[in-house]
């Protein structure tokens, strides 16, 4: 038996570390696309644990404005406290174009709500409006649920605007309701 000098590792073409190395690298890129997938997860929960705080925030004010329209003896809708008379005369004055600034003037146009909301950005608001003009009645039917016949001569309709803030000031709910009410 004559055995043959040539080491047995000559015949060995290093396939079995390129293989091992794609298969790392497999392994790395289906791992970095897990992370990347649950940061992004991470960050839309995120926001929308932000959007429900800015909602639950909005309908806190949305209630309190509606709970206005509710009591007993209406107060005066004056332009003041969040309490106006049809601001549906001009395009500008809808609660719909308001700017942040408008949004955040207590002295002149919302009313802030006291809450013990600790994670919002700011403070809910709302304003009530008296919707007793041809425009405001139009902008009733049109916007809500009440119809033409149940809006009688002596029925006023009411629209209460609520605006509520997460915990970033980046994220903004307004929420709206039409009331009606019959006067005394």
């Amino acid at each position: 038996m004559k055995f043959s000098a040539k080491s047995p590792k000559v015949n060995e073409r290093g396939a079995v570390l390129l293989v091992g190395l794609i298969m790392v690298l497999l392994i790395a890129i289906v791992s970095l696309a897990a992370i990347r997938g649950t940061g992004l997860q991470e960050g839309m929960a995120g926001n929308m644990r932000d959007r429900n705080i800015a909602f639950q925030a909005a309908e806190s004010a949305l209630r309190q404005g509606e709970s206005v329209v509710m009591q007993a003896a209406l107060p005066l809708f004056n332009g003041k406290d969040g309490l106006h008379f049809d601001l549906n005369k001009t395009p500008a004055d809808s609660v719909v174009s308001f700017t942040d600034e408008k949004w955040a003037d207590e002295t002149n146009w919302v009313k802030k709500i006291t809450s013990d909301l600790t994670w919002v950005a700011s403070e809910p608001v709302y304003i009530v409006e008296e919707l007793n003009s041809d425009i405001g009645k139009e902008a009733a039917i049109s916007g809500s649920g009440i119809d033409q016949e149940s809006l009688s001569f002596e029925t006023v309709p009411y629209r209460a605007s609520a605006r509520g803030v997460g915990a970033s000031t980046d994220t903004v709910v307004i929420l709206q309701s039409y009331l009606k009410r019959i006067p005394d």
